[in-house]
């Protein structure tokens, strides 16, 4: 099987790709940096052509900021890039990524053994929001996968060749954000799945969040289809999730996050 590993990183972030570079080169996959040219792909003409700025407010309550559009369309080069090599797996890491090698190269084996190339799943290996204990895989004595119920979180994850179309043709004329994975399940039709304990996080400490900085510049601009269709999917996630998923399929939500 092989993997490659997809790094998102604009030239200006030099030093993320510096640490990134150190780190990665203790594991043995290939891995090559990327990300649109903001001159090029940011234009006000590319941005007609690339983004659907109603769909997104009608869906969001607000358009994406430059850097959420930046970021989304980063993804989907990605996805693109992975498309045109002979890789099967594809490993797609923010540039504010950090992990301990040796436990990173150890789960990603034992991830790969259970994949479904068949089936368009996604593999998150950051913290999420909520998830299902019922049906879990135990990938050893200490790893297990479960079912992604909630997560707001792109800074790594796994993804099949099946898997890459489906969120191409989502979210091709991106009009919804990258980390989007409820959206994403919705839309693309994608079984998202996530490693507990996680084993990816972003490196706060020394770099701010790409996508939280975006999003704390974002002019809210709420349509009345925003409106209804928020309360509709509202209601309908509040009654499946107490009367079907906490009862029934072992919900838990992460107080960590």
């Amino acid at each position: 099987m092989k993997i490659i590993i997809y790094i998102m990183n604009p030239d200006k972030n030099f030093e993320r790709r510096k640490m990134l570079t150190e780190l990665l080169g203790k594991t043995p996959f290939q891995f090559q940096f990327m990300s649109i040219n903001d001159d090029i792909e940011l234009t006000h003409t590319a941005i007609k052509n690339n983004h659907d700025s109603k769909r997104t407010i009608d869906a969001l309550g607000r358009d994406l900021t430059r850097g959420e559009l930046a970021s989304t369309l980063n993804h989907i080069l990605c996805y693109e890039k992975f498309l045109d090599s002979e890789n099967n797996i594809a490993i797609i890491l923010e540039d504010d990524a950090d992990f301990i090698a040796d436990e990173f190269n150890h789960v990603i084996n034992l991830i790969t053994k259970i994949i479904d190339r068949n089936k368009p799943q996604v593999y998150l290996l950051t913290p999420v929001i909520s998830y299902l204990n019922k049906n879990l895989i135990n990938l050893s004595a200490n790893y297990k996968v479960v079912q992604v119920v909630q997560s707001w979180d792109s800074s790594g994850y796994i993804i099949n060749r099946k898997t890459a179309k489906k969120l191409i043709d989502a979210n091709s004329r991106a009009w919804f954000i990258a980390d989007d994975w409820v959206r994403y399940k919705r839309h693309a039709n994608v079984d998202i799945f996530s490693v507990i304990p996680t084993i990816i996080r972003q490196n706060l400490n020394v770099f701010e969040s790409n996508l939280m900085g975006a999003r704390n510049k974002a002019i809210k601009n709420r349509s009345l289809k925003y409106v209804f269709s928020r309360l509709g999917y509202k209601i309908i996630a509040d009654v499946k999730k107490y009367c079907w998923l906490i009862p029934f399929k072992g919900y838990v939500r992460n107080k960590d996050v």
